[in-house]
Protein backbone atom coordinates (compact mmCIF):
# COMPACT_ATOMS: atom_id res chain seq x y z
CA UNK A 1 0.00 0.00 0.00
CA UNK A 2 0.96 3.28 -0.89
CA UNK A 3 1.47 6.65 1.70
CA UNK A 4 -1.13 8.30 -0.89
CA UNK A 5 -3.51 5.06 -0.73
CA UNK A 6 -3.29 4.47 2.85
CA UNK A 7 -4.28 8.59 3.18
CA UNK A 8 -6.84 8.13 1.21
CA UNK A 9 -8.39 5.11 2.28
CA UNK A 10 -8.56 6.88 6.04
CA UNK A 11 -9.90 10.17 5.11
CA UNK A 12 -13.79 11.04 4.66
CA UNK A 13 -14.59 12.76 1.62
CA UNK A 14 -17.53 14.92 0.58
CA UNK A 15 -19.83 12.98 -2.48
CA UNK A 16 -18.70 13.84 -6.18
CA UNK A 17 -22.26 14.04 -7.10
CA UNK A 18 -25.53 13.83 -4.77
CA UNK A 19 -25.47 11.58 -2.37
CA UNK A 20 -28.56 9.96 -3.01
CA UNK A 21 -27.26 8.62 -6.43
CA UNK A 22 -23.67 8.35 -5.34
CA UNK A 23 -24.68 5.51 -2.48
CA UNK A 24 -28.54 5.00 -4.37
CA UNK A 25 -29.43 1.55 -5.75
CA UNK A 26 -26.50 0.72 -8.39
CA UNK A 27 -25.84 -1.42 -11.60
CA UNK A 28 -22.44 -2.54 -11.40
CA UNK A 29 -21.56 -2.80 -15.19
CA UNK A 30 -19.35 -5.70 -16.03
CA UNK A 31 -17.73 -4.69 -19.31
CA UNK A 32 -14.92 -7.14 -19.34
CA UNK A 33 -15.05 -9.35 -22.77
CA UNK A 34 -16.19 -12.83 -20.41
CA UNK A 35 -18.81 -10.80 -19.73
CA UNK A 36 -23.29 -12.12 -20.31
CA UNK A 37 -23.44 -8.51 -21.20
CA UNK A 38 -22.32 -9.52 -24.48
CA UNK A 39 -24.61 -11.75 -25.16
CA UNK A 40 -27.55 -9.70 -25.11
CA UNK A 41 -25.87 -7.20 -28.07
CA UNK A 42 -27.10 -7.44 -31.49
CA UNK A 43 -27.00 -5.11 -34.59
CA UNK A 44 -29.84 -2.84 -33.22
CA UNK A 45 -29.12 -3.17 -29.49
CA UNK A 46 -25.71 -2.58 -28.59
CA UNK A 47 -24.09 -2.08 -24.67
CA UNK A 48 -25.20 1.02 -23.63
CA UNK A 49 -29.16 0.08 -25.10
CA UNK A 50 -27.89 -3.21 -22.71
CA UNK A 51 -26.91 -1.42 -20.15
CA UNK A 52 -30.19 1.10 -19.93
CA UNK A 53 -32.39 -1.42 -20.53
CA UNK A 54 -30.83 -2.89 -17.07
CA UNK A 55 -30.77 0.01 -15.37
CA UNK A 56 -34.41 0.76 -15.69
CA UNK A 57 -35.47 -2.83 -15.02
CA UNK A 58 -34.06 -2.41 -11.85
CA UNK A 59 -34.93 1.08 -11.10
CA UNK A 60 -30.86 1.95 -10.20
CA UNK A 61 -30.08 5.13 -9.76
CA UNK A 62 -26.54 5.01 -11.18
CA UNK A 63 -24.46 2.97 -13.43
CA UNK A 64 -21.03 2.02 -11.81
CA UNK A 65 -18.23 1.15 -14.30
CA UNK A 66 -15.46 -0.52 -12.50
CA UNK A 67 -12.15 0.74 -12.01
CA UNK A 68 -9.00 -1.38 -13.46
CA UNK A 69 -11.52 -3.42 -15.65
CA UNK A 70 -10.33 -4.90 -19.63
CA UNK A 71 -12.49 -3.67 -21.70
CA UNK A 72 -12.82 -3.79 -25.85
CA UNK A 73 -15.44 -1.20 -26.15
CA UNK A 74 -12.66 1.25 -27.61
CA UNK A 75 -10.49 -0.35 -30.37
CA UNK A 76 -13.42 1.30 -32.96
CA UNK A 77 -13.02 4.98 -31.19
CA UNK A 78 -10.92 7.30 -33.08
CA UNK A 79 -9.29 8.62 -30.12
CA UNK A 80 -7.71 4.76 -29.59
CA UNK A 81 -7.11 4.47 -33.54
CA UNK A 82 -3.24 4.62 -32.71
CA UNK A 83 -2.93 2.83 -29.29
CA UNK A 84 -5.41 -0.89 -30.15
CA UNK A 85 -3.58 -2.19 -26.95
CA UNK A 86 -5.10 0.49 -24.46
CA UNK A 87 -7.77 -1.56 -22.96
CA UNK A 88 -7.76 -1.29 -19.51
CA UNK A 89 -9.74 1.39 -17.42
CA UNK A 90 -8.30 3.21 -14.70
CA UNK A 91 -11.08 5.25 -13.40
CA UNK A 92 -15.00 4.62 -12.36
CA UNK A 93 -17.54 5.11 -14.13
CA UNK A 94 -20.76 7.24 -12.40
CA UNK A 95 -23.70 6.96 -14.72
CA UNK A 96 -25.97 9.22 -14.46
CA UNK A 97 -28.26 11.83 -16.43
CA UNK A 98 -26.43 14.72 -17.93
CA UNK A 99 -26.24 18.16 -15.79
CA UNK A 100 -25.69 16.23 -13.14
CA UNK A 101 -23.99 18.43 -10.13
CA UNK A 102 -20.26 17.86 -10.02
CA UNK A 103 -18.86 18.80 -6.79
CA UNK A 104 -15.19 18.43 -5.46
CA UNK A 105 -14.91 15.46 -2.88
CA UNK A 106 -11.81 17.86 -0.89
CA UNK A 107 -10.49 21.04 -1.28
CA UNK A 108 -8.25 21.49 -4.24
CA UNK A 109 -7.59 24.11 -6.68
CA UNK A 110 -7.98 23.55 -10.80
CA UNK A 111 -4.62 22.19 -12.13
CA UNK A 112 -6.00 22.16 -15.68
CA UNK A 113 -9.10 22.74 -17.94
CA UNK A 114 -9.63 21.20 -21.58
CA UNK A 115 -12.65 20.22 -24.07
CA UNK A 116 -10.77 16.73 -25.80
CA UNK A 117 -13.27 16.48 -28.40
CA UNK A 118 -11.96 13.36 -30.21
CA UNK A 119 -14.23 10.56 -31.01
CA UNK A 120 -14.27 8.37 -27.89
CA UNK A 121 -12.30 11.02 -25.69
CA UNK A 122 -13.02 13.10 -22.50
CA UNK A 123 -14.78 15.46 -23.91
CA UNK A 124 -14.81 18.74 -21.47
CA UNK A 125 -12.10 17.53 -18.67
CA UNK A 126 -11.26 19.38 -15.43
CA UNK A 127 -7.69 18.24 -13.25
CA UNK A 128 -7.97 19.55 -9.87
CA UNK A 129 -4.82 19.70 -7.45
CA UNK A 130 -5.01 18.26 -3.42
CA UNK A 131 -3.18 18.25 -0.53
CA UNK A 132 -3.62 15.53 1.88
CA UNK A 133 -1.05 15.36 5.03
CA UNK A 134 1.03 16.26 2.81
CA UNK A 135 0.86 14.51 -0.32
CA UNK A 136 0.03 16.16 -3.08
CA UNK A 137 -1.76 14.32 -5.90
CA UNK A 138 -4.77 15.06 -8.40
CA UNK A 139 -8.48 13.91 -9.43
CA UNK A 140 -9.26 13.78 -12.79
CA UNK A 141 -13.33 14.36 -14.21
CA UNK A 142 -14.33 13.79 -17.64
CA UNK A 143 -17.45 13.68 -19.95
CA UNK A 144 -18.29 17.31 -18.40
CA UNK A 145 -20.62 19.86 -19.80
CA UNK A 146 -18.46 22.62 -21.07
CA UNK A 147 -21.59 25.16 -20.11
CA UNK A 148 -21.68 24.31 -16.37
CA UNK A 149 -17.78 25.89 -15.81
CA UNK A 150 -16.81 28.27 -18.54
CA UNK A 151 -16.46 30.95 -15.07
CA UNK A 152 -14.01 28.48 -13.80
CA UNK A 153 -10.09 29.21 -14.49
CA UNK A 154 -6.72 27.78 -13.87
CA UNK A 155 -5.53 28.38 -9.95
CA UNK A 156 -8.85 28.70 -8.83
CA UNK A 157 -9.54 27.36 -5.28
CA UNK A 158 -12.15 24.84 -5.21
CA UNK A 159 -13.77 24.01 -1.34
CA UNK A 160 -14.77 20.59 -0.49
CA UNK A 161 -18.54 20.04 -1.69
CA UNK A 162 -18.20 22.82 -3.90
CA UNK A 163 -20.43 21.95 -7.62
CA UNK A 164 -17.83 23.11 -10.01
CA UNK A 165 -19.30 21.26 -13.06
CA UNK A 166 -21.79 18.92 -14.31
CA UNK A 167 -22.12 15.90 -16.03
CA UNK A 168 -21.79 16.35 -19.96
CA UNK A 169 -24.23 15.45 -22.81
CA UNK A 170 -23.49 12.39 -25.24
CA UNK A 171 -23.17 15.01 -28.09
CA UNK A 172 -19.92 17.02 -25.96
CA UNK A 173 -18.73 14.15 -24.19
CA UNK A 174 -17.20 12.09 -26.88
CA UNK A 175 -19.91 10.31 -27.94
CA UNK A 176 -20.65 8.51 -24.63
CA UNK A 177 -23.38 7.48 -22.35
CA UNK A 178 -23.77 10.53 -20.08
CA UNK A 179 -21.41 9.95 -17.13
CA UNK A 180 -18.82 10.77 -14.93
CA UNK A 181 -14.83 9.31 -15.73
CA UNK A 182 -13.84 9.67 -12.07
CA UNK A 183 -9.69 9.07 -11.77
CA UNK A 184 -6.95 9.50 -9.35
CA UNK A 185 -3.22 10.43 -10.54
CA UNK A 186 -0.31 10.81 -8.10
CA UNK A 187 1.70 11.86 -10.53
CA UNK A 188 1.19 13.22 -13.57
CA UNK A 189 4.55 13.27 -15.32
CA UNK A 190 4.78 15.54 -18.54
CA UNK A 191 0.47 15.95 -18.43
CA UNK A 192 -0.47 18.92 -18.46
CA UNK A 193 -4.55 19.11 -19.58
CA UNK A 194 -4.93 15.53 -20.01
CA UNK A 195 -3.82 11.81 -18.23
CA UNK A 196 -4.22 8.58 -19.97
CA UNK A 197 -7.89 6.63 -18.60
CA UNK A 198 -7.63 3.50 -20.68
CA UNK A 199 -4.12 1.62 -20.74
CA UNK A 200 -1.99 -1.04 -22.55
CA UNK A 201 -2.04 -4.14 -19.54
CA UNK A 202 1.66 -4.14 -20.95
CA UNK A 203 2.27 -1.18 -18.40
CA UNK A 204 -0.51 -1.76 -16.28
CA UNK A 205 1.90 -1.89 -12.95
CA UNK A 206 2.75 1.13 -13.58
CA UNK A 207 -0.72 2.50 -13.62
CA UNK A 208 -1.99 0.94 -10.64
CA UNK A 209 0.51 2.17 -8.48
CA UNK A 210 -0.12 6.04 -9.88
CA UNK A 211 -3.82 6.49 -10.76
CA UNK A 212 -4.97 3.80 -7.28
CA UNK A 213 -8.83 2.90 -7.07
CA UNK A 214 -10.91 6.04 -7.27
CA UNK A 215 -13.28 3.88 -4.47
CA UNK A 216 -10.53 5.21 -2.17
CA UNK A 217 -12.43 8.79 -2.59
CA UNK A 218 -15.99 7.21 -3.13
CA UNK A 219 -16.48 5.04 -0.51
CA UNK A 220 -19.01 3.14 -2.43
CA UNK A 221 -19.90 -0.17 -0.25
CA UNK A 222 -20.98 -2.01 -3.78
CA UNK A 223 -17.22 -2.00 -5.22
CA UNK A 224 -15.32 -2.70 -1.90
Amino acid sequence: MTPLTSVLQAHQFHAVIPEPLQFGRGLIVDLSPASELWNKVTSTHNFADEIAYQATAMNAQIVIGRYAEQRLIYQDKANFSNSKNRTVHMGIDLGVPSLTPVFAPLDGEIHSIANHQGEGDYGPTIILRHQLEGIAFFTLYGHLHQAAHTQLHVGDHIQAGQQFTAIGTTAENGGWAPHLHLQIIEDMGTNTDDYIGVVDPAELDFYLRNCPNPNLILKCSDLD
